[in-house]
């Protein structure tokens, strides 16, 4: 067990409180021990890949937080010329910048998407057309009570932004990738790249877009189209280029992002009828089962 840190710290968003116990596993044995002694000690846990996507409220968090990322889960090996096995604690860019130099392919949608491989799993992370699970091959999953196993792409439940790997800690994947150029490889994800950076905003802290886009439509138009941009509550702010980001400004707090959600949401409600689903994930002061 590695010394507890605040989770502003390890997020994004720069916010966060202090979980009451960290766990940072360099093997799957230590990641078996770390869920084991949550086990004994009746204690609900949280994974936490590279800290995008998540709101975390301030102050003492009844929970652990189990961190999967760099060194340990971070291994890149080649299993043949249209298949790789990345460790989940890969942060995507890392990834990207492996595949560029060993001329490989079908990935650079992840191009400027922050977090981990294990994240992009979960969250079934994508964009231009393509996402995760076109290129998941398998996965390797371990259960709350230490148990490894690994599972198809194909067999997991698949949506807009969600995998669902039924509670699991992602720890690898295989994915299919194609021979490419190298040269080919870095012109595609840098022209990926340039696109987002276009249109999605920098220079502060935020944890990406906040709600999914409703079939058929984009949630950062329909928040543009309620004149959102610029709201602020307290150092939280709606971003002036896209309004389904939100920046925290300075010292914004999970209630300043909470109350910035729901004047969203409701503004969207109020003009299209339309109920916004949250992208980003918000852990509450509160347990989940271990």
């Amino acid at each position: 067990m590695a010394r507890t840190p605040a989770l502003h710290a390890l997020t994004t968003f720069r916010i966060g409180g202090t979980p009451v116990h960290y766990y940072r596993p360099r093997t799957l044995e230590d990641l078996r021990a770390a869920l084991d002694d949550c086990r004994r000690r009746r204690l609900p846990w949280r994974p936490l890949g590279g800290g995008s996507n998540v709101l975390v409220d301030e102050g003492p968090l009844p929970f652990a937080v189990i961190h999967v990322l760099r060194p340990g889960f971070a291994r890149f090996d080649r299993l043949g010329p249209d298949l790789v096995r990345v460790g989940a604690g890969m942060l995507t860019a890392r990834l990207l910048a492996r595949c560029r130099r060993d001329g490989l392919g079908g990935l650079e949608f992840l191009a400027g998407l922050p977090g981990t491989v294990g994240g992009a799993v979960r969250g079934n992370a994508g964009a231009w057309g393509s996402e995760t699970a076109d290129v998941l091959a398998r996965v390797q999953l371990v259960h709350p009570d230490g148990a490894a196993e690994w599972r198809p792409g194909a067999s997991l439940r698949r949506g807009y932004r969600c995998m669902d790997v039924g509670g699991a800690i992602v720890t690898a994947v295989e994915l299919n990738v194609r021979p490419c150029a190298p040269e080919q490889v870095r012109r595609i994800a840098d022209e990926y790249l340039r696109r987002r950076t276009e249109r999605q905003p920098g220079g502060a802290p935020s944890a990406g877009c906040i709600f999914r886009n409703p079939e058929g439509d984009s949630a950062g138009r329909l928040l543009d189209l309620c004149g959102l941009k610029g709201r602020r509550a307290g150092d939280a702010e709606v971003s002036d280029r896209h309004a389904n980001f939100i920046l925290n400004r300075g010292q914004a707090t999970a209630s300043d992002v909470l109350a910035l959600i729901g004047t969203m949401r409701q503004a969207v409600r109020s003009r299209f009828r339309l109920e916004l689903e949250m992208e980003v994930e918000h852990w509450a002061g509160e347990p989940i089962a271990a």
